[in-house]
């Protein structure tokens, strides 16, 4: 009997806040992110117990009321946590693993690297930046400390961030 007294003498301020929370929490498990509603929705659930027992509660009937709070955070942190992993929340770019970088992104890298050390010749003027043919195809390119002239042995001598540097090369 002490525990349906938990309900059945509520007063209507609890009762209010209590249904806020919930709502909120709700709210939160479809609008995810830990932002405005749960944290609304945790905090008015907190002052729903607090005035419940400032209402004349028992230790017991306290205890129990609290335990039905976190059984109920509980059960909308899971669902959550399924919904991200399994359902519609998984969907959405909150949760999306995918990279901005190109899937050959890592194989192109590889490639470049094999140009260290590679000579050929500029393509149009390298005024810090331009294009080079290098083993036969054309890259873009940076130069190195200083202008390269039109037609001018160029060396790679880096690739940092699928950038390719070339200095100018005097055979």
């Amino acid at each position: 009997m002490e525990f349906l007294q938990i309900f059945t003498e509520m007063s209507w301020i609890p009762a209010l806040l209590f249904g806020i929370g919930l709502s909120f929490l709700v709210i939160e498990l479809i609008v995810p992110g830990f932002g405005f509603f749960g944290i609304v929705g945790v905090l008015t659930t907190i002052a729903g117990i607090v005035v419940r027992i400032v209402q004349g509660l028992n230790l017991l009937q306290s205890i129990y009321l609290i335990l039905i709070v976190i059984a109920v955070f509980v059960v909308c942190g899971v669902i959550m946590i399924y919904s991200a992993k399994h359902g519609t929340l998984g969907r959405t770019g909150l949760f999306e693993n995918k990279t901005t970088l190109s899937r050959d992104y890592d194989k192109t890298s590889k490639e470049l690297r094999r140009l260290v050390g590679q000579s050929g010749r500029a393509v149009g003027v390298l005024n810090l930046g331009g294009k080079a043919k290098i083993r036969g195809k054309i890259y873009d390119v940076v130069s190195i400390k200083s202008y390269i002239e039109n037609g001018a042995h160029i060396k790679v001598v880096q690739i940092k961030d699928n950038t390719i540097f070339v200095r100018k090369w005097f055979e």
